[in-house]
């Protein structure tokens, strides 16, 4: 939507302004704007009312997170976490590993500062993909670890990794496979079931979407037994002085009222 904007320049005047950051955040399609406008109306309470505005925003989210699983070629049986972002989804997904993670050192911040409150073992990336390979497996058999967990495209390099080989790698040594999707997922169709991965993480804002959305999607089992990401209203199933019951599935990790407009 940055089409035929103008920015102020010094000395005076304005010059048409151009874009050379989509890379870390892509404007909104004018699809998206309009979509956007349409649903703004409809804006409300989500999960907790009864009125018309509150089952259509209800609907809204609830179809936006059918959408992204299909997007993503999605298990029947995997969440779709609504997040904030990227950062929001590896650092929820974190909370929930049973054990140690092994990542690369080429990876964005988001994939490689979450994981050190369970243990992060880092392996340096080799000039080839093949030795990058071999080094991940070598670190997989020194010792076991929960979760190997790769950035999809480097935003370093550009690099596009081999998912499905990686995919192999961890599940042959009894790991978990995370993919860092934020660079890729604008650029390449992903297919989580067909790859084999087994938890996906991405940000609306470098896919042409507004408003701060992004999202988890993975196995339910690690997200159902972790400790939901935020305490609060939405997430739980009763609530006393004495102790809360917490839902399961994606609504146990989206407590507060969520981005309805962003997840749209």
């Amino acid at each position: 939507m940055d089409a035929g904007l103008e920015v102020p320049v010094l000395g005076g005047g304005r010059v048409r302004h151009v874009n050379l950051d989509v890379a870390a955040s892509a404007p909104a399609l004018a699809s998206v704007a309009a979509h956007v406008a349409a649903v703004l109306p409809y804006y409300a309470s989500v999960h907790r009312g009864t009125g018309y505005a509150s089952q259509a925003s209800t609907a809204l989210l609830e179809d936006a997170r059918i959408q992204v699983a299909r997007h993503v070629g999605a298990r029947l049986d995997d969440l779709v976490v609504l997040t904030r972002n990227t950062t929001d989804a590896l650092n929820l997904l974190a909370g929930a590993v049973p054990g140690e993670t092994v990542v690369l050192d080429i990876e964005h911040h988001a994939n490689l500062l979450p994981w050190e409150r369970g243990g992060r073992r880092v392996v340096v990336a080799r000039p080839t993909f093949a030795a990058t390979l071999e080094a991940l497996a070598a670190e997989l058999a020194r010792r076991p670890a929960a979760l190997l967990s790769i950035t999809g495209t480097s935003n370093l390099t550009g690099e596009v990794l081999p998912l499905d080989a990686l995919a192999d790698l961890a599940h042959a040594h009894g790991a978990r496979l995370a993919v860092d999707a934020a660079q890729l997922l604008p650029h390449r169709r992903v297919d989580l079931a067909g790859i084999g991965i087994d938890y996906l993480a991405f940000s609306g804002h470098k896919a042409y979407a507004p408003f701060g959305a992004g999202a988890l999607v993975g196995r339910a089992d690690w997200l159902d037994a972790a400790a939901p990401h935020l305490a609060g209203g939405g997430a739980v199933e009763s609530v006393s002085v004495e102790a809360a019951v917490w839902k399961a599935g994606p609504e146990r990790h989206e407590a507060g009222t969520p981005n309805v407009v962003g997840a749209a």
